[in-house]
């Protein structure tokens, strides 16, 4: 298992108050970002098969998705202009879970959206209390991939 701190997290910035976070726009189509160019997204440890089974709602078609591990997650700029407004991962892998994840991205001062996919669960209402306690300022949620979740019927 890795371990992370400040270092590890070459692009991180000092924890922000708020203003590197982009705030919804209402009446702006949900695919673009703050300078109207295509919502980006990083893909952590991600299969293909994963994204296609993303109910239509949660990725606009014209998103850019980058994959990238684990181990590189450090090196991507997460602050800032240029970071994802996105973070799509499986909840729990060989290798960490939201849980660990959650916790780098808060550590690097990612402060955007973060999805963590799996196939089936029967309450995510536990797993969204700790991410949320752990890191407050990360915009979590789990997406349930086998189509029990109201986003699939959007």
């Amino acid at each position: 298992m890795f371990r992370w701190n400040d270092r590890t997290c070459p692009g991180a910035m000092p924890m922000m108050d708020g203003r590197d976070r982009r705030p919804p726009v209402p009446g702006r189509p949900i695919d673009l970002d703050e300078d109207g160019a295509t919502l980006t997204a990083l893909a952590v440890a991600l299969r293909e098969e994963a994204l296609g089974a993303l109910p239509r709602h949660v990725l606009p078609p014209a998103a850019r998705i980058t994959p990238v591990t684990y181990a590189r997650l450090p090196e991507r700029r997460l602050t800032g202009p240029d970071a994802p407004g996105l973070v799509l991962s499986p909840l729990l892998t060989a290798e960490f879970d939201a849980l660990d994840l959650a916790r780098v991205l808060t550590q690097c001062g990612y402060r955007g959206r973060y999805l963590a996919l799996v196939d089936r669960l029967p309450s995510a209402n536990l797993i969204r209390r700790e991410v949320a306690a752990q890191s407050p300022n990360i915009n979590f949620d789990v997406i349930i991939l086998d189509g029990s979740t109201s986003l699939h019927s959007l």
